[in-house]
């Protein structure tokens, strides 16, 4: 009987023990889990808003010297696309902007411009750079040469687009194409970046977008930022020591659209390289089922 009793004080310490242990790994799951929540809340982040053609390449590369983690137009669609999918479904949340963005430095242009206030939402100790060209004017010249640059290489005509996308594209220039019409119009006011510019529409759009930002970004954290200014208000606005480094120069007059048609585009994920592909691959099988069909009607 004693010898029962002994057995049964044993097993009942031990299951103490054992419930000690499990709560106790609750607990540390449940600290691990809301530092990781903490840190990831509480990355400095970066968020150039300005719209296209106001040095959104050049920043881009600035803070790159800096040392950022930079995503810019193809690396948001290469890593971040789960949020950009899950924006277009209207089930985005704060908890999906700051997962998925939570390791990222800096984001601009689009499509994260399209969003900055839920992205400085999201991370509200984030900076906010405001990028403007010295007029309205200039901005504007700029992004017309820029849809003139982009017509050497797309389609204008819109029935010959919708039958590029449906017998050549692949399904990442599909997926590509369905965020450009999604994203650029709030973001620049126009459907797309290329065929016929709309004067007034971009430009109403361009004083809009200024405007609002300015006036619902608290001023402590706003940059407006010209990049022929270089150096010295970026980085005292991000409180870093300027780079021993001239400060870039990007995209003059929209190179980066030939050098992205070329493959000689340093950041673009390989997107172009895979749409080539995935095009080559589908006028392969185009010509092969062409062929199949000739044979069989004349042999």
């Amino acid at each position: 009987m004693l010898r029962f009793c002994k057995i049964k004080g044993s097993i009942s310490r031990l299951i103490l023990q054992i419930n000690y242990i499990f709560r106790l790994a609750l607990n540390i799951r449940y600290l691990l889990h809301t530092f990781q929540s903490f840190y990831i809340y509480c990355i400095m982040k970066i968020i150039c808003a300005g719209l296209g053609k106001t040095g959104t390449k050049t920043i881009a590369e600035a803070l790159r010297i800096i040392g950022y983690n930079v995503h810019d137009v193809f690396e948001q669609f290469h890593y971040d696309k789960e949020l950009w999918d899950k924006i277009l479904d209207n089930t985005a949340t704060i908890q999906d902007y700051q997962r998925i963005l939570g390791n990222v430095d800096a984001v601009m242009d689009w499509p994260a411009a399209a969003v900055w206030e839920n992205i400085m939402e999201a991370f509200p100790d984030a900076k906010v750079i405001l990028t403007v060209r010295s007029s309205e004017d200039e901005w504007y010249e700029s992004m017309k040469n820029h849809f003139e640059v982009t017509n050497k290489f797309a389609p204008t005509n819109e029935m010959v687009l919708y039958l590029f996308h449906l017998l050549f594209a692949g399904p990442l220039r599909r997926e590509f194409h369905q965020l450009e019409n999604a994203f650029i119009p709030p973001y620049l006011g126009v459907p797309r970046m290329f065929g016929k510019p709309r004067e007034t529409f971009l430009r109403s759009r361009y004083r809009q977008h200024n405007l609002y930002v300015k006036s619902i970004c608290p001023s402590q954290k706003l940059l407006v930022y010209n990049v022929k200014d270089g150096w010295k208000p970026l980085c005292e606005f991000l409180n870093v020591e300027i780079p021993h480094k001239p400060f870039p120069i990007e995209n003059v007059r929209s190179e980066i659209i030939r050098k992205y048609m070329n493959k000689t585009w340093k950041y673009d994920c390989g997107l172009q390289r895979k749409i080539e592909k995935q095009v080559i691959f589908r006028l392969g099988t185009l010509l092969i089922v062409f062929v199949a069909i000739v044979f069989f009607i004349f042999f």
